[in-house]
């Protein structure tokens, strides 16, 4: 197993390890695809713990602790041959009609030219339906050091409670 899935499989594992009380909020797993600078693509996974922060009028505030996975690729012209991963901690608004923005801050774990120093800085807006979600995701260093291509995905989620 290469060591960026096994530090993204320990982060969920720990969720586990949390309070009773804590476990009962929701996990959000997804899966989908990643462009960087001239269109590479490559497979992306993700895990989310999702505790409630509170509740306002139209939705709700949580907690948004999470890990990404992106594969690396071969065969390009940039340094992208190394599989990365960000481990976050932010907040995300989740409207009650499905609407869903987010914005956190991570520590990344591999090195490439689209994810290429700490600290890293993950938006993400999308919808929900019930438990599936859709999410449009970046994650980037913001210019704090270059390259910055930062990586931009499109991510299918399933949410357990």
């Amino acid at each position: 197993m290469r060591p960026i899935l096994s530090c993204l499989t320990a982060a969920l594992l720990a969720c586990a390890t949390l309070p009773a009380a804590a476990q009962s909020a929701p996990v959000e797993i997804g899966a989908g695809v990643s462009w960087t600078r001239e269109n590479e693509s490559t497979f992306v996974a993700s895990a989310a713990w999702l505790p409630e922060w509170r509740r306002t009028e139209n939705g709700v505030l949580r907690w948004d602790i999470g890990a990404v996975y992106v594969r690396g690729r071969d065969n390009t012209r940039f340094d992208l041959a190394e599989d990365a991963g960000v481990i976050h901690g932010g907040a995300r608004y989740e409207r009650d009609n499905g609407f869903v923005a987010g914005f956190g801050v991570g520590v990344q774990a591999g090195r490439t030219d689209a994810l290429s120093g700490n600290p890293q800085f993950v938006s993400s807006i999308g919808w929900r339906w019930q438990r599936f979600g859709l999410l449009a995701r970046h994650i980037s260093n913001a210019s704090i050091k270059q390259p910055n291509d930062g990586e931009t995905m499109l991510v299918a989620t399933w949410r357990f409670r």
